[in-house]
């Protein structure tokens, strides 16, 4: 399997020269997406395109200006329609371009951060598909001669309304809203180009006139969760390669040479360094109190969006066309950012007249930033400013303003993790009640790792007492009608599990005087988070539990799941396997990782914020059974490689005076980085896919085919095999006569021989 950091040294410094000749070479700033499609169908740095490379141009999706169209990613390759022949072209640049931006760069306040689909502070759906306007911009001259070869065609486009003003597409792009991840709308542009080249772009990946296709560099019989494996891994390898590059700079995921923006630096033209600084000193001064009589009113936060702000200077809308206006937007957000950090105080991040300039929303407009005048305000009312990673206060702020403050939840005494200012999420794995009647009880309970480990499942309250839900839990009273009888010793009870499509399992267990059902034996193939579907008749000594099958089995974070789980019990409990690299980078990388996952702030998708300066403490809490304490350089190196390699994000997030976090951030509380892990799942296809049964039993009878164990590396993801896994592979290595160690190797885990639907 392809996985970043497995290359020879010749070769990743190969990559690195033909990377950096990319960067020169391209008229535009090089997106990570981009730099992958050069890399992968073999973009010619001396002729500049892929003239004659390995690209059907006949299967490009084609595109207008004004179309309303499935989303396409930075990266993608398209077809503009001329109204004569079709004009390829790659996408190496998006961004909003919402109708309420103004001409000017003015932008309201609840559009900076806003979520895909917002309408206003008080107009929002997020279980719907989405459509954004987007500007897209292409570059013709990656295929031969192009626009940017011809001015006059440029211009002859444009007054045809074939492409806007500034040489661009603007599109109304659909998200689609399916499936337990996250809405394609909240994916950043490279996630979304990888989501693109396994689905809509898939023919063009796997073209057997690529350099080098993808299924070539997969073993035989690769599944799709392997596919999506190797294609994340290589482009991460190029990420990584990319942010290495000496004399380049990034903003995002876009890199330009420094040596370009020194030539901008240099330049005395409407988008030269005097034009770009008096922008920054413009964006500062619009915060700035209005004085009148003496009086100084302080004004609201004003944002500001850099793309029309530049197309606004003058003389500079004609150098703000085709490949040139996201050099300038990217440019521009770069001076602005180094305004801030050179002029703004280290401590209160503030500029010398009192204001606050922070950039707020990456995306929409090429990029907002926010000026607040703070003044003398107290310490905890200033946010970090100088930070490349935006805030979203606006959308945060306006919404604040619409609906009351939610009541904080007081932690109850020996709740909390020492060290740490919240306690874990107390209804976490907690049952769930489905059905109550008068002579049966139905709930929903995900297993977590402590009851799989103990041989142990809590029973709710009204199993115990017999005397429904509305009981106040605590010790249930022995009155004989639940699973707790009256003082004496408790007769046993059978727990009757219906597992992995085989008939039911029964067991005799213990209920201890807690409610507890204890000496339980549970599957291998059992999970921390799978959930139980459970149902007790009343009156009777017998527990029913069942689990069920996932109609599309999934891998997560390269472990495969066949079964309906929690996703917030799995990144909370998950998080127990060893590193798999033994080096003190290793170890604290996966350090990191467990600390995110267990102490992180849990949404209902299964992220995992953990609050950046809270990582110390949350360290120390993990750190029980680790031979030696990571040094804070450690720390701060695995966490950067954590943040390359895509395994942790970064958020804007803020903190209550209880020390919680919240994301989004909550207006009038202190700013945080919140680094945050999120789930990476690859669905595989149907169950019974292409089979004509009409139940799950019937394609489990009619549809099913051996696969053969195998070994599957997860080291790329910072984990390593359970102690469960490694002694069935030692099993299945005597059972079968295999040669070789009977110890899994680093980085492994270990399938083991099964029966999947067809």
């Amino acid at each position: 399997m392809i996985r970043p950091g497995a290359g020879e040294p010749a070769d990743e410094a190969r990559l690195r020269r033909y990377l950096l000749a990319l960067v020169e070479r391209r008229a535009t700033p090089v997106h990570v997406a981009v730099a992958f499609n050069a890399v992968y169908f073999g973009f010619d740095t001396d002729a500049a395109g892929y003239a004659g490379g390995p690209l059907d141009i006949g299967d490009f999706p084609s595109v207008a200006l004004g179309d309303e169209m499935a989303a396409l990613p930075v990266g993608a390759m398209i077809n503009v329609r001329t109204g004569g022949d079709l004009l390829p072209a790659e996408i190496v640049y998006k961004e909003g371009a919402h109708e309420a931006l103004g001409v000017e760069g003015d932008i309201p306040g609840w559009l900076s951060g806003a979520p895909a689909g917002a309408q206003g502070p008080d107009q929002f759906d997020g279980t719907k598909d989405t459509s954004l306007r987007e500007r897209l911009v292409f570059d013709a001259d990656a295929f031969g001669p192009g626009l940017a070869a011809s001015g006059a065609r440029l211009n002859r486009l444009i007054r045809r309304g074939t492409i806007d003003a500034h040489g661009s597409l603007v599109v109304n792009s659909l998200y689609e809203r399916s499936g337990d991840g996250p809405p394609e709308s909240d994916l950043d542009d490279t996630s979304y180009y990888l989501r693109y080249l396994m689905t809509r772009g898939r023919e063009q990946l796997d073209s057997s006139l690529a350099p080098m296709p993808l299924p070539l560099m997969l073993p035989p019989g690769a599944t799709s969760q392997d596919r999506e494996a190797g294609l994340r891994n290589l482009v991460n390898v190029v990420r990584r390669a990319l942010a290495s590059l000496p004399g380049i700079r990034l903003w995002g995921e876009y890199a330009f040479t420094r040596a370009a923006m020194a030539d901008r630096l240099a330049d005395g033209g409407p988008l030269g360094r005097d034009a770009l600084e008096t922008l920054a000193r413009s964006v500062a001064r619009s915060a700035a109190p209005i004085v009148s009589r003496g009086t100084a009113v302080r004004r609201r936060p004003v944002y500001t969006a850099l793309g029309p702000a530049l197309c606004s200077l003058p003389e500079a809308a004609r150098l703000m066309r085709g490949t040139g206006y996201p050099s300038a937007v990217l440019h521009a957000n770069v001076v602005l950012m180094d305004h801030v950090r050179r002029e703004a105080d280290e401590k209160t991040g503030l500029l010398p007249t009192g204001v606050r300039v922070a950039l707020d929303d990456r995306w929409q407009g090429g990029g907002v930033w926010r000026a607040e005048h703070v003044g003398d305000g107290p310490a905890s009312d200033v946010l970090r400013g100088a930070s490349e990673e935006p805030n979203g206060r606006g959308w945060a702020e306006c919404r604040e303003r619409q609906a009351p403050r939610a009541p904080v939840v007081e932690p109850e005494p020996g709740d909390s993790d020492p060290g740490m200012p919240w306690p874990d999420e107390p209804d976490l794995g907690g049952p769930v009640l489905v059905h109550e009647g008068p002579g049966r009880l139905e709930w929903q309970q995900p297993l977590r790792a402590r009851q799989l480990e103990g041989g142990y499942l809590p029973m709710p309250p009204a199993v115990t007492t017999g005397q429904g839900t509305a009981q106040r839990p605590g010790r249930a009273p022995r009155d004989g009608s639940g699973l707790l009888p009256s003082p004496g010793p408790s007769p046993d009870v059978v727990f009757r599990l219906e597992h992995d499509g085989q008939p039911s399992s029964v067991q005799r267990v213990r209920m201890d005087e807690e409610g507890w059902l204890v000496g339980l034996h549970w599957p291998s193939t059992c999970f921390p988070g799978i959930l139980l579907d459970l149902a007790w008749q009343r009156g009777s000594r017998t527990v029913e539990a069942r689990t069920t099958a996932l109609i599309r089995p999934r891998t997560v974070d390269g472990e495969s799941i066949e079964y309906r789980y929690d996703q917030r019990v799995r990144t909370r409990d998950g998080a127990r396997q060893r590193p798999p690299d033994d080096t003190p980078l290793g170890r604290t990388r996966w350090l990191v990782m467990t600390a995110v996952r267990r102490f992180g702030l849990l949404d209902v998708v299964g992220r995992a914020m953990l609050a950046r300066e809270l990582l110390a403490p949350a360290l120390l809490l993990v750190m029980t059974d680790a031979p030696e304490d990571p040094t804070a350089e450690l720390v701060d190196a695995a966490v950067v490689e954590l943040l390359a390699a895509g395994a942790l994000t970064c958020l804007p997030g803020s903190q209550g005076d209880d020390g919680r976090p919240h994301h989004p951030t909550r207006i009038g509380e202190r700013f945080v980085e919140l680094l945050c892990y999120t789930p990476q799942v690859v669905e595989d296809r149907p169950r019974g896919h292409g089979d004509t049964g009409d139940g799950a039993s019937q394609v489990r009878a009619k549809a099913v085919h051996h696969v053969p164990g195998s070994l599957r590396y997860i080291g790329h993801l910072g984990y390593e095999a359970s102690p469960e896994q490694r002694r069935l592979f030692r099993q299945d290595f005597l059972k079968f006569g295999l040669v070789g160690s009977p110890e899994l190797p680093p980085g492994y885990t270990y399938v083991r021989p099964h029966q999947r639907g067809c």
